[in-house]
């Protein structure tokens, strides 16, 4: 079952790599950088941040906020399925006992 593990920490790292590529964008956005790294980063991020942008904005309406929650959201749902996919590589590990 050692490649079932390395096919699940795979995917935990490509997580936690997304996850970190989020915050560097954040971070990066407070100073309006104008270098190409950003506009790579961004380009990779967008992908993943797109689907919560909907709801963040809906929530700026209904509070009258001014913070785009869009990279908070993604975060949290990341952290939410990894902690879903580990639970179940012990699901797929109990199940083959």
């Amino acid at each position: 079952m050692l490649g079932l593990y390395s096919v699940f920490r795979a995917v935990s790292i490509f997580l936690r790599i997304i996850e970190w590529a989020i915050v560097a964008y954040c971070v990066l956005s407070w100073f309006r950088p104008r270098f190409k790294a950003f506009f790579l980063l961004r380009q990779f991020i967008l992908p993943f941040v797109s689907p919560f942008q909907k709801l963040s904005m809906k929530l700026m309406r209904h509070f009258n906020a001014p913070v785009d929650l869009t990279c908070f959201f993604a975060i949290i749902a990341f952290q939410i399925i990894d902690r879903l996919w580990w639970r179940l590589y012990i699901l797929l590990m109990y199940s083959v006992r």
